[in-house]
C-alpha cells in the first residue's frame, strides 16, 4: 500500500509541476506579447496610415495608365496627403509615345485634387533615348502641367538642352524651359 501511494503522491506532483510549467510559458508568452507592441515604431502624428513596399497602378477603359512602386507610403488623413518615398512610376506606351519611366527620391500626392509633387533627383526616360532631369517638379492634375522651377536638363540623342524652370502642357505635348536656356548639339555622337 505504501508503494500504491507513493505512486499516487508522485503523480500527483507530476501533474502540479506541469501545470506551472504551463502557466509559466503562457505568462511569458503574454509578457513578451505587451512589450514587443511598445518595440514597434509609433507613426507622426499627423500620419494614419503607413505602409512598406507598395505597388499601386490605375485604369481607364481597360487600360493602365499608370504603375507605380514606393518603398513607403505614409497617408495624412487630415491633410489629404499620401508621402511617397523612393518612387518608380511606369507609364506604358501610349500611340507612338513609348513608354515613360519616372523616378524619384519621395513625392507627395494630395488624394483630393490628385495632384503630385516630386522632389529629389527626379528623373523621367522615354523609350526614345530621352532623359530628362531636375530637383523637383509638380503636376497639376486639372491643368494637366507639369512644373518647376527647378535647373532642367533635357537629352534626346544628341541634342542636351539646359535651363532653369519648365513648364509642360501635356495635351499639347509642349514644353517650355523658362530662362537661362542653353542647348548645345554633339554633332560627333554616335559616329565611329
Amino acid at each position: 500500500m505504501i508503494k500504491h501511494n507513493r505512486i499516487k503522491q508522485f503523480l500527483a506532483l507530476a501533474i502540479i509541476l506541469a501545470v506551472l510549467a504551463l502557466s509559466a510559458m503562457i505568462a511569458l508568452k503574454a509578457y513578451r506579447g505587451m512589450h514587443t507592441g511598445s518595440l514597434l515604431s509609433k507613426l507622426p502624428k499627423n500620419i494614419d496610415v503607413s505602409l512598406k513596399q507598395i505597388h499601386y497602378s490605375e485604369e481607364k477603359d481597360g487600360k493602365k495608365k499608370w504603375d507605380l512602386l514606393a518603398d513607403k507610403a505614409e497617408y495624412d488623413k487630415g491633410g489629404e496627403l499620401v508621402h511617397l518615398s523612393v518612387i518608380h512610376l511606369t507609364i506604358p506606351p501610349d500611340g507612338d509615345a513609348g513608354e515613360a519611366v519616372v523616378t524619384s527620391d519621395r513625392a507627395d500626392y494630395n488624394t483630393k485634387t490628385r495632384d503630385v509633387e516630386l522632389i529629389g533627383n527626379v528623373v523621367a526616360k522615354g523609350a526614345s533615348d530621352m532623359e530628362f532631369t531636375t530637383g523637383r517638379i509638380s503636376f497639376d492634375n486639372a491643368k494637366g502641367v507639369l512644373r518647376t522651377t527647378d535647373r532642367v536638363k533635357f537629352t534626346k540623342g544628341n541634342l542636351t538642352v539646359d535651363g532653369v524652370g519648365l513648364e509642360l502642357v501635356l495635351d499639347r505635348k509642349k514644353a517650355k524651359v523658362l530662362k537661362q536656356v542653353e542647348a548645345s548639339y554633339n554633332f560627333e555622337k554616335g559616329k565611329k
